[in-house]
């Protein structure tokens, strides 16, 4: 039975920001994982990614996993609001909508100056703690986005603009995503966001062969820390034990009855395709929740990515006038983002839970694993 003084079990961003963290402090640790980048779903053959689309200039972790890429032009999208109407970011419908897109980027200033901070302390204490240090983070946390539009005074603007870049990012509706969830993503309006690659072969080297492939089926307490054993057979002992996987994996494997947040649904095409004339003269096409395909964009090599909140090839030829497809993704379980559950991230004696599971976001994802790699950084300096 191979031991390490700390076993990650997952290989997301959660799971790589904490080995990275715990190995800039010095500590020894083993990732053991079934697929190295989670919802990192990059394919190297095709050059796009299946799973997260972008990454904003002010992640600070996550840009650690990744490389940047080609900026995405915010100039560049068409705004859908039915078959028969659409307008582009600059137009005179913006013209028109302006004084209240004026009001929707004072409070996304407004969120930054609390987010910042936000983000901090989640690196050092636990979200809930985090969240309590702020009653304006804490509020949105619990707040649904509809509610804080309304609030706010830019509901129209909401309508045209903001909802369709949210339901872009999540495939959910106002109702149904927080404001804390709508407003993060929605930073994307106001921060420079980029493609980006992950390049698995650089990340195996830089964690220095500490990663062992496999599927972790049973996770036992025992008095000295953890054992683990895999489907393939392998068994593993650990004094600290982080888990970052999915909320619904974790939840099981640690035999918890807790509430979870439910998950939203996502399917990806890529495609060689002609689109319809009216989805051609920008880069993105961006859609109301009232439409099952949620946006698409196109790529560096001309080729399109198409996300729909509905599994239905079917989809494609409302936006193509001709197309091929040449890679395709189900998440089926995609994003944890309905309803406001909390799972604990510090489960005491060095049992810890990273991942998405009370904000979405490769940047929240990341700081998860970096907070679980802190706390043990920290139990082993105060030795």
């Amino acid at each position: 039975m191979m031991h390490a003084r700390t076993i990650i079990v997952g290989g997301g961003s959660a799971a790589m920001s904490c080995a990275l963290q715990l190995q800039e402090g010095n500590q020894e640790f083993l990732m053991v994982t079934d697929i190295l980048g989670g919802r990192i779903c990059y394919s190297d053959e095709e050059k796009v990614n299946f799973g997260a689309y972008f990454v904003m200039k002010n992640y600070n972790f996550a840009k650690k996993l990744v490389q940047r890429r080609t900026w995405i032009n915010p100039f560049s999208v068409t705004f859908h609001n039915s078959d028969n109407e659409w307008f582009n970011t600059i137009s005179l419908h913006s013209i028109k909508r302006l004084p209240q897109l004026l009001l929707f980027y004072r409070a996304l200033y407004e969120f930054i100056k609390h987010y910042q901070p936000y983000k901090e302390r989640c690196q050092i204490m636990d979200q809930r703690k985090a969240m309590a240090a702020d009653p304006y983070i804490e509020e949105m946390f619990h707040k649904p986005a509809s509610q804080f539009i309304r609030e706010k005074r830019f509901f129209q603007a909401a309508n045209d603009y903001i909802s369709k870049f949210s339901y872009a990012c999540t495939g959910v509706d106002m109702e149904n995503i927080s404001a804390l969830d709508m407003m993060n993503c929605c930073m994307g309006l106001g921060v420079p966001i980029h493609r980006f690659s992950f390049d698995r072969r650089a990340m195996e080297t830089r964690l220095k062969g500490r990663i062992r492939y496999g599927t972790v089926t049973d996770v036992r307490r025992v008095d000295d820390g953890f054992v683990l054993k895999t489907k393939e057979g392998a068994e593993y002992s650990a004094d600290n034990l982080v888990l970052a996987t999915p909320a619904t994996v974790t939840r099981q494997l640690l035999n918890l009855d807790i509430p979870l947040r439910n998950t939203c649904k996502l399917y990806v095409y890529h495609v060689n395709a002609v689109l319809k004339k009216k989805f051609l003269s920008k880069e993105m096409n961006v859609f109301p929740f009232e439409s099952e395909i949620i946006f698409t964009a196109k790529m560096d090599d001309s080729s399109y990515l198409i996300y729909t909140r509905v599994e239905d090839e079917k989809l494609l030829g409302r936006v193509c006038s001709s197309y091929q497809i040449i890679g395709r993704k189900a998440w089926d379980k995609a994003m944890y983002v309905y309803g406001d559950a909390y799972v604990e991230q510090d489960l005491g004696q060095g049992l810890y839970v990273a991942g998405d599971h009370n904000g979405l976001g490769l940047e929240p994802t990341a700081i998860s694993g970096v907070f679980a790699a802190n706390q043990i950084i920290k139990r082993y300096r105060n030795w």
